[in-house]
């Protein structure tokens, strides 16, 4: 063989050891990155805020690996120290003073191997409030002058929002008022807060001034303090010169008189008024006259209304003094003419009549449930007995009926019988057609002389058409910090809604009770019953201070206010045959903010990959699904509910993003990761296995 034969086989065959060992060297690249890619990918967690400055990161890797973690800062509100990371090197370190308010971004690294992956992950902090503060207590300003500046503190990151309640009211009363006052900007620390009248005041001037802090990164990131503004009263009342009233029948013959509408108000009889005399405000008796020797005393002021004592029916003349900070006045000279007494209550509860009740609308009122009446023509008797204070020779009964008040506006006949009695009767006879479904009101004049009362005795004719109480269940998505609230879908309502007169003035209300709750939660809060907030009539009432996701299962009830008026609702549902009460739960299902992971760019090789999305915990599921990829490509997941879950079918070059969503309740996140693959330069060779051989020149 000639040595250019034997130079050309060398080198074809060096070319053919090269391209072998080139497949060779591409096939095991192939497999070795394909082995260490799975054990790459890193995920941070989803997305999150905190009320605080401190949270517990959720990292995860591809099987647990937890060898070569860094968690680092890479990101910090602007002037941010860095917060501290209890232990880089543990998935689920904490994370504490993140004390400005904004977005901290987070970065957990993994080192392997064949190279690093990382993921990110953002906390957004609500920062420190230590300096929040509503100021202090403000007690020493006369209510002629009634106005003064807050105080408060509002922390970087917060909106501020003040609001004033009147203290008397709320005590006394349960509601929730800012009457006569006014703030000049509520959205700022330090505006001013006045009375609207204030020589004048028709209010007690003591106020609990609330100052309200909400985070602008997350809103149920809220926080409140409170100061009592506590104006000194005007002394200078303005009183009646000439009283001449009946008195009422009831126990130490009170009396009573009203100031005028332009006399300042405040109370004396609760002690956080302002005119209490806990807070310095007295007020003296002074007694010029009165009849005989029975009892004569102040007993106390509320508003505009002055309450005494008189045990005899006669003239009495008397002043008034008044005395705080601001000074002492003592008022013109009262003459006060009792001139008789008020009959008492009557009473509807008797031993041989067990279908009468008390109070249907509080007050001495009466009333009855006919269950099965509606068009039935059957005349009804109504008892009554009259109080025991009262001379039944003396004492007139007296009945009458208002059209504008009736079902239909038909009016029933009544008459009143037994006069001269200590226990009489009215009948009351339905209109043609027999009764019709709703309350009809009898009012009842009772008088003894030029002194009366009137009474009222409802009674209701049921439609027999209640069905079992029934809430729906109500789920709320809870961002994991803060409180919450849930707005409770009530019964569609029937009072005054079947007509205008069915229950009407009745007084009834949804009974709420906490059955279970999640351990460790706080304890929810109702709103009031009464006041039209939970009412009969009411549509949805809201269930508050909600602060741990789970569940949440509570007892409703329809009642009367009060257990002594609940005879009505009771068998107005046992008249239908249904349940008045039920439970129902307040789901509270936490946020779980997604993240797909850390993106792979250098998917060479191979047609499949590990995706590594965060857990969805034990109440949310998690779902991959294909956001995009490179025409006619079809990726499929091994289980596309795992967070870690194989992606197959990536046999093209190019970008795949791929969805991971998180659905918790009503709560639903996503993030998206991507995939970056190179097949067209990773194909093996072509291998010659026949090589030509080049013709050989023949000698001449």
């Amino acid at each position: 063989m000639k040595s250019s034969d034997k130079s050309f086989y060398r080198t074809l065959m060096m070319n053919y050891i090269k391209n072998i060992n080139k497949y060779l060297y591409i096939l095991v690249f192939t497999v070795i990155t394909t082995v260490f890619s799975y054990g790459q990918s890193v995920n941070a967690g989803g997305s999150s805020t905190t009320c605080g400055t401190s949270y517990t990161l959720q990292g995860s890797t591809e099987g647990g690996d937890t060898k070569g973690l860094t968690w680092s800062v890479v990101g910090k509100p602007s002037g941010a120290t860095d917060p501290v990371i209890s232990n880089p090197s543990i998935l689920k370190p904490s994370v504490t003073g993140m004390n400005k308010p904004g977005v901290y971004t987070f970065r957990l690294t993994k080192v392997n191997p064949s190279g690093s992956a990382h993921s990110e992950v953002q906390i957004t902090s609500s920062g420190d409030i230590s300096s929040f503060s509503a100021g202090s207590n403000i007690l020493t300003i006369p209510a002629s002058v009634g106005t003064v500046n807050l105080n408060g503190v509002i922390p970087e990151g917060f909106t501020g929002e003040w609001r004033a309640v009147n203290i008397l009211q709320y005590e006394k009363y349960s509601t929730t008022t800012d009457i006569n006052t006014n703030i000049s900007n509520k959205n700022i620390a330090n505006p001013t807060f006045s009375l609207i009248k204030k020589s004048d005041h028709d209010a007690d001037p003591a106020y609990k001034l609330i100052l309200k802090i909400t985070s602008i990164y997350n809103a149920y990131c809220v926080s409140e303090k409170e100061i009592v503004v506590r104006f000194i009263p005007n002394p200078h009342i303005i009183v009646p010169e000439q009283i001449s009233q009946c008195g009422e029948s009831i126990v130490d013959d009170t009396m009573f008189f009203d100031l005028p509408t332009n006399s300042p108000a405040f109370a004396t009889d609760k002690p956080n008024a302002a005119g209490s005399p806990t807070s310095g405000t007295t007020i003296t008796l002074n007694t010029i006259e009165k009849p005989g020797t029975g009892v004569f005393e102040y007993k106390l002021l509320d508003l505009r209304r002055m309450y005494f004592r008189m045990d005899n029916v006669g003239v009495y003349k008397f002043t008034l003094t008044i005395k705080n900070a601001i000074g002492e006045y003592t008022t013109p000279i009262i003459t006060f003419n009792k001139t008789g007494v008020k009959p008492g209550e009557i009473n509807f509860v008797l031993a041989d009549h067990p279908e009468q009740y008390m109070n249907y609308a509080g007050g001495g009122t009466g009333g009855e449930l006919l269950c099965g009446k509606v068009g039935d023509n059957s005349p009804i008797n109504v008892y009554f007995s009259l109080n025991e204070k009262d001379d039944p020779l003396t004492t007139i009964t007296t009945t009458s009926v208002g059209s504008e008040n009736t079902p239909g506006g038909i009016v029933p006949n009544v008459q009143m019988f037994e006069a001269g009695k200590k226990v009489r009767f009215f009948t009351v006879t339905p209109p043609v057609g027999g009764w019709k479904a709703g309350t009809y009101p009898i009012s009842i004049n009772i008088s003894n002389g030029g002194c009366y009362i009137s009474i009222t005795y409802y009674i209701h004719v049921s439609d027999g058409n209640r069905s079992d109480l029934k809430v729906e269940d109500v789920v709320v998505c809870y961002p994991g910090t803060g409180t919450i609230n849930a707005n409770v879908i009530l019964p569609t309502p029937f009072q005054e809604t079947i007509n205008k007169t069915y229950f009407q003035g009745f007084y009834g209300n949804y009974e709420l009770e906490v059955v279970s709750i999640p351990t460790g939660s706080a304890e929810p809060e109702f709103e009031s019953d009464i006041w039209n907030e939970r009412t009969l009539k009411s549509t949805s009432t809201v269930i508050s201070n909600l602060n741990k996701a789970g569940e949440y299962v509570f007892k409703i009830k329809a009642i009367g206010y009060g257990s002594h008026v609940d005879w009505l609702v009771r068998q107005e549902y046992e008249c239908s045959g249904a349940s008045r009460e039920t439970t129902f739960k307040v789901i509270v299902s936490e946020q779980i903010g997604a993240n797909a992971g850390s993106n792979q760019e250098d998917v060479f090789c191979r047609a499949r990959t590990v995706l590594v999305g965060n857990d969805p915990g034990a109440a949310g599921q998690g779902k991959w699904t294909v956001e995009s990829a490179p025409a006619g490509m079809v990726p499929t997941f091994s289980d596309d509910t795992s967070p870690r879950a194989i992606v197959a079918g990536m046999d093209a070059t190019g970008n795949y993003k791929f969805k991971w969503t998180i659905k918790t309740g009503d709560c639903e996140s996503s993030s998206i990761v991507e995939v970056i693959t190179d097949q067209d330069n990773c194909k093996a060779p072509k291998i010659i296995t026949n090589p030509m051989v080049p013709t050989k020149t023949k000698r001449r």
